[in-house]
């Protein structure tokens, strides 16, 4: 005789339906995690530029509305498409340029380093470290040359395909509406151009003034940095420039990095101390005046959601995915608030 199926109180609990549901939906939600980030990783050299293309375009599309009311829909694509084409490559080629030149200069520079160990060491009564402090320093300067130039082709190669990527879509932007209402039936066309539209508001506001911010900070920088004397200036102001879209990190690495390479060039000398207070008092006024002033609360975000944003994209892909982190969130936030049942953690994204 066969023995009835035991009911559910008779179960052992791991068995129990409830349970065994909630352990396959947290089982389905980590195997969707873990392949999301497998194949962002994997896609990184194509999503990469293609994000920074698309949220350049957000920037250039006001421009080409302008322009084509002056020379006609073609004329305005080709003369927005190639002047920024050539501007992305120049400066593409600017960096790289620029870190070669650096990169010649570390003898020099490791030698301003030992003489600056030297003078602490003297300073506080230790003995002089001597050839061990040399060979330490000549090794960590052979170890940052080879990823300093691979860093500078990397920049060069996103560049010519970030180009290229803003070509097509400057070409293809205004004929996505169209083709969405052609693929989708109507109630489903107007949700997904509802949806695209307020992502385009959001993302083009923020870019639109966080450019502007950015510039303003940016181009005093390298004014001053060129006054003074520091070489690399224009490398500077464009790291300057890139740095103030990464929240909190990337001031401090736009101050640190060129203040730090002028003490280490001059040594303690009118140079880089002029250089250095000139340079807090850009940042403090950005800080407290111009961007709150310009962006405010364009963002809408919780500052807790913007450092676990930088966080997750700056480990998934670096550099270009701190530089990405707060547009993507916001893109996300802006798709979770649209949905029902997503609405309330877009809410609890949202600061304020």
């Amino acid at each position: 005789m066969t023995e009835p199926p035991a009911s559910p109180e008779q179960l052992p609990k791991w068995r129990d339906p409830a349970t065994v549901a909630t352990i396959a939906t947290a089982a389905q939600v980590l195997v969707g995690i873990a392949a999301t980030w497998f194949l962002l990783q994997q896609l990184a050299p194509i999503l990469r530029p293609l994000l920074i293309a698309v949220f350049l375009g957000y920037v250039l599309m006001p421009q080409h509305s302008r322009l084509r009311k002056r020379v006609g829909g073609p004329a305005a694509i080709t003369v927005l498409a190639c002047v920024s084409a050539g501007v992305l490559v120049g400066l593409g080629l600017a960096v790289y340029a620029s870190v070669l030149g650096l990169s010649e200069d570390l003898p020099r520079l490791q030698q301003r380093g030992l003489e600056l160990i030297h003078m602490v060491e003297r300073l506080s009564g230790e003995s002089p470290s001597g050839a061990m402090s040399e060979a330490k320093l000549e090794q960590q300067l052979n170890r940052a040359t080879g990823p300093l130039l691979t860093f500078a082709a990397d920049v060069l190669m996103d560049a010519c395909v970030v180009a290229m990527y803003l070509l097509f879509l400057l070409l293809e932007g205004a004929r996505l509406p169209d083709r969405v209402r052609k693929a989708y039936p109507t109630d489903r066309a107007d949700t997904i151009l509802i949806v695209a539209d307020q992502v385009n508001s959001a993302i083009a506001a923020y870019l639109r003034v966080k450019v502007r911010a950015s510039l303003v900070l940016a181009i005093p920088v390298g004014i001053i940095l060129w006054a003074c004397g520091v070489k690399f200036a224009l490398l500077w102001a464009i790291l300057t420039f890139m740095c103030n879209f990464i929240p909190y990190v990337g001031p401090v690495v736009a101050l640190g990095t060129p203040v730090g390479f002028a003490f280490l060039w001059f040594g303690p000398t009118w140079q880089p101390i002029t250089a250095t207070a000139l340079l807090l008092l850009c940042h403090a006024l950005s800080a407290a005046v111009i961007e709150p002033t310009m962006i405010g609360n364009a963002v809408g975000l919780s500052p807790f959601v913007l450092l676990g944003a930088l966080a997750f994209w700056g480990l998934l892909w670096g550099i270009a995915g701190m530089l990405l982190a707060v547009p993507l969130t916001v893109v996300a936030v802006i798709v979770m608030d649209h949905f029902e049942s997503t609405r309330a953690m877009s809410r609890l994204l949202r600061g304020g």
